[in-house]
């Protein structure tokens, strides 16, 4: 009997013991699984999720000009999500870096950043599509770059989101480094490149003359609708125009235009001062600053023989009464200064928007015409028409009071095509006398593909009755419209390797080979 107690007692306490340790597995089980749970859980909460908008914030070309170095950036605006985007702001670290342009965009400058935002016609971004084409160019004295802070979009439902950084999902560390490294050291050498070619110029213009050369066919004035000389020969002026000169200053030297006279066979080169652009002659601009870039452009022109443009580049300002006191006293000052120059023309508004011929442009033009002749009886003066200066047939039976001045067309051939076409014959067949003082063969915006038919169609236009033109324009701009690759930090001496297709395509229009 004891025996068989002790059995049942033994019996019991394994019996204890097995569920104690069952008991003992399921915990340690069920507290492993906790644990896997939660490094899932931690591992998924530090993952970086692509967010629903980006923007793809890019250093597209830089150079270096004097004490400072000066970047273009190009941004993409995606918008990944099932909705539409109403509006979109992008924020900028603003370290020490200053905003010198900005194009389909508007700029706001803060304490330490800068905000870039959408403007009427690129505000609303559809879902899973974008907006390209938005870019600024900036200048530093330290070579520091610009970086995204944030990103913020309003819906067309009215929410509004924001993310730091550029929305992008993050490279890896190795990743980041190697780049940065890989940047650095890219923009090392463009520096050092840059000087070396900056040496190189300098020398070369110290060794040349500088005697003051005659333009061969001497003071240019308007003849119905040609531009003849002194003795009645039609002369057709053939160019290229700078970009905005507070930004690409330094293709204005006495090598580069004597590339364009020698190699190129150009005889007008036009000089852009933008107006109300950020860093503009009437919007923050060093006046003095530009001023002297316009007058080495008239000096390096008139020594290779050349006759020059000196260019109000309204654009911004759409309506050229809004800086037109400036433009007074600019116009007095530089008509004073070359009034005896026989090769220095006037365009005295670029491209005016949204502003009447009638109301707006003939009434400005008309006092800008008097300061000027108040001080130079015969240079011929360029006037901008509406439309960015499309609208020529505008002024038909309703010309300036002057004999010698002339109409302003631009086109770009990827846009503009038959109608403004006819637009331009309608004008030069009712006797009005047109200048096309800007002009290239892509598309409006400065980029996309070239369009070679519609560009023979106009050059063709152009030959055939004489008008003058002037391509845009002698940059390395990461955009289709500069005539310089984006690559090429050449400043003169250009060879057709140095060239963009339209660079190309203008050298042959104008040298005819």
């Amino acid at each position: 009997m004891q025996n068989k107690k002790k059995k049942i007692t033994t019996v019991m306490i394994v019996f204890v013991v097995f569920i104690l340790g069952c008991v003992a597995v399921a915990c340690g089980v069920s507290k492993k699984k906790n644990t896997k749970s939660g490094k899932a859980q931690k591992v998924h909460g530090s993952k970086t999720v692509k967010s629903n908008f980006y923007v793809d914030f890019k250093e597209k070309n830089s150079w270096q000009s004097g004490e400072k170095s000066f970047t273009q950036y190009d941004m993409e605006i995606h918008n990944d999500s099932s909705k539409e985007i109403k509006s979109w702001c992008v924020v900028l670290k603003k370290k020490d870096s200053k905003i010198e342009q900005n194009w389909n965009s508007a700029i706001k400058e803060e304490k330490d950043k800068y905000q870039v935002t959408s403007v009427d016609y690129n505000s609303v971004i559809s879902s899973k599509s974008f907006q390209k084409d938005i870019g600024i160019i900036a200048s530093s004295s330290s070579q520091e770059k610009i970086e995204v802070d944030s990103v913020k979009v309003t819906y067309s439902d009215g929410t509004q989101e924001k993310v730091k950084g550029d929305g992008k999902k993050s490279s890896s560390k190795a990743e980041s480094t190697q780049k940065s490294s890989e940047a650095e050291n890219k923009e090392k050498n463009k520096t050092k490149n840059k000087a070396n070619d900056s040496k190189k110029s300098e020398k070369k213009e110290s060794n040349q003359t500088q005697e003051k050369t005659k333009v061969p066919t001497g003071r240019l004035h308007v003849q119905g609708t040609k531009l003849v000389d002194s003795t009645g020969k039609v002369v057709q002026l053939k160019g290229i125009s700078t970009h905005g000169i507070a930004w690409f200053p330094d293709y204005i030297n006495q090598e580069a235009l004597k590339t364009l006279k020698d190699v190129w066979n150009v005889n007008v080169f036009r000089i852009a001062m933008y107006t109300n652009e950020y860093g503009g002659y009437c919007n923050g601009g060093d006046k003095e600053h530009l001023k002297k870039l316009v007058d080495q452009g008239v000096k390096y022109a008139t020594e290779n023989g050349m006759y020059v443009i000196i260019d109000w580049h309204i654009l911004s300002d759409a309506n050229p009464n809004i800086n037109k006191g400036e433009a007074i006293k600019f116009f007095d000052e530089m008509s004073k200064k070359y009034a005896s120059n026989e090769n220095v023309f006037y365009e005295i508004c670029n491209e005016p928007q949204g502003s009447d011929w009638n109301s707006v442009i003939k009434p400005y033009a008309n006092d800008i015409v008097k300061t000027i002749r108040a001080n130079d009886k015969n240079a011929v003066i360029l006037v901008g028409t509406n439309t960015w200066s499309q609208d020529v047939d505008q002024v038909i039976g309703n010309q300036l009071d002057d004999k010698n001045v002339m109409y302003v067309l631009h086109f770009y051939a990827g846009t503009h095509k038959d109608n403004l076409r006819s637009k331009l014959t309608k004008a030069i067949k009712a006797g009005v006398p047109v200048f096309v003082t800007e002009c290239s063969i892509t598309d409006a915006s400065g980029n996309g593909a070239v369009d070679y038919d519609s560009a023979n169609q106009w050059l063709k236009l152009l030959n055939d009755n004489d008008i003058s033109f002037v391509a845009w324009s002698l940059s390395n701009k990461d955009e289709s419209s500069a005539l310089i690759k984006p690559g090429c930090s050449k400043k003169s001496g250009w060879t057709d390797d140095d060239l963009s297709e339209t660079g190309k395509w203008f050298k042959k229009a104008i040298s005819g080979k």
